[in-house]
């Protein structure tokens, strides 16, 4: 009898770890927005590959969804019921971002915590880590992430022993990495380590059908978030939306829907709640080179962001939806004046 209910225990206990992974796949990927046939694919690979160990390279331009992503992979995976670590490998500069991946030890250098520090590589044992904008980070720490690929463990800032780890690696970037190979900026041995599953995100303009689901669900979170009830977009508004070029793609629509609840009365945004370079659009060329066209409206948005700030960097880059380096990067690629 006791062998038969411990049986039963063990069956039930596998039923229960089933469904708990179906549950847990149907709210991840649920939370990946659009029923373009690119999400629908993407979404597909994701399933395939979660339960899998490998490396997985999450390219694609800013906004368009690349954390969402890793974050549904984890999810999904065996791994869900340890740590998912984040780390935006632009946002720290070099110094620190050794001691922040690896961890250290007493003593290490000026500043040190008695007892050390753990990195994140070993907050993530067991679970997955998400290196982002890794395409920023210099050769030097390519080199030692190259080697926490190979050997599967990480020494800390002034240790001498190396510990193991179990992680998961996923890394993105909005950077084109074999550009980068090409200029001697980034590890071509790194990006074969990296690349072994690649999802390419597209850009929003490259599914314009997606833009209303999109409308419908970030007016579901921002009623709860403001308590008011907004019921749809108006046809005209949502024309406008559909034929403006996203430059900041997911992450810019949900700002402008944001925006259009600091203004809407009833229950309709329409076409006046939206940012202006949206409404007036049409002063942009739409005939010509679209790399140039999509330059112009970058730069467009970057002044308007600007402007509005009246210089504040920081505001600058929450409104356009960038991290303030992503933001100086831009500065210099439109030969804006940093001290603008």
């Amino acid at each position: 009898m006791y062998k038969k209910l411990n049986a039963a225990n063990k069956e039930l206990n596998l039923y229960k770890e089933r469904l708990k992974k179906i549950n847990g796949e149907y709210f991840a990927l649920d939370k990946i927005i659009g029923e373009s046939k690119e999400i629908k694919q993407l979404k597909k690979v994701v399933s395939q590959v979660a339960n899998t160990d490998s490396t997985i390279l999450i390219t694609g331009e800013s906004g368009t969804g690349k954390e969402v992503f890793a974050n549904a992979i984890h999810e999904i995976s065996d791994r869900r019921d340890n740590n998912f670590i984040k780390i935006n490998c632009a946002a720290i500069p070099e110094n620190i971002l050794e001691s922040e991946l690896f961890g250290y030890e007493e003593g290490a250098f000026t500043g040190a915590k008695r007892g050390g520090k753990a990195g994140k590589f070993e907050l993530a044992h067991g679970g997955t880590i998400l290196l982002d904008e890794i395409g920023d980070m210099s050769l030097n720490m390519q080199a030692k992430i190259l080697r926490v690929l190979q050997e599967k463990e990480v020494m800390r800032v002034g240790g001498y022993k190396a510990n193991k780890i179990d992680v998961r690696i996923i890394a993105a970037t909005n950077q084109n990495l074999q550009e980068k190979i090409k200029k001697g900026e980034f590890r071509e041995d790194l990006y074969f380590r990296l690349n072994v599953v690649n999802l390419n995100l597209p850009a929003l303009r490259e599914r314009p059908d997606d833009i209303k689901t999109l409308c419908d669900y970030f007016i579901t979170i921002y009623n709860k978030k403001f308590g008011i009830y907004v019921e749809q977009i108006e046809d005209d508004a949502l024309q406008h939306m559909i034929k403006y070029p996203w430059p900041g793609n997911v992450r810019e629509l949900r700002n402008a829907i944001e925006r259009a609840y600091n203004f809407v009365n009833g229950n309709t945004i329409k076409t006046e709640h939206l940012p202006s370079k949206i409404i007036n659009q049409q002063m942009f060329s739409r005939v010509g080179d679209l790399n140039k066209i999509l330059d112009d409206v970058e730069r467009r948005s970057i002044l308007e962001a600007l402007e509005t700030t009246k210089g504040n960097k920081s505001r600058a880059a929450k409104i356009l939806g960038i991290n303030r380096s992503g933001l100086y990067q831009k500065l210099k690629k439109h030969g804006i004046p940093t001290n603008f």
